[in-house]
């Protein structure tokens, strides 16, 4: 996608696996730009044409996942001892009784 105004990437890299339809794009930002915001400047631009970050290698502690993503992780992980703390889960042993934040 194009990127969002205000962010000029000084380098952009592509890159895919081979026989899955997975594309990344790493994008190098000049050192007086705002990398986190520009980060989710990003991910708005990619969501508003219907794509997903991250979409294949989960949401980490950044984004929050969908709401299913996040009761399939529970239900996988009830102590929440593999991954806390990803896709907007909490940090803490057994997710609060069970619930995510």
């Amino acid at each position: 996608p194009l990127m969002p105004a205000g962010v000029h990437p000084v380098r952009r890299l592509r890159y895919s696996h081979f026989g899955c339809n997975v594309v990344h794009e790493d994008i190098a930002l000049g050192p007086k730009v705002d990398a986190h915001e520009a980060k989710f400047a990003i991910k708005h631009v990619v969501e508003d044409v219907g794509g997903r970050l991250p979409a294949e290698h989960g949401h980490g502690t950044e984004y929050v996942a969908p709401e299913a993503s996040r009761q399939r992780w529970m239900a996988m992980d009830p102590t929440n001892c593999l991954n806390p703390g990803v896709g907007g889960l909490p940090y803490c042993a057994h997710y609060i009784d069970g619930e995510a934040q």
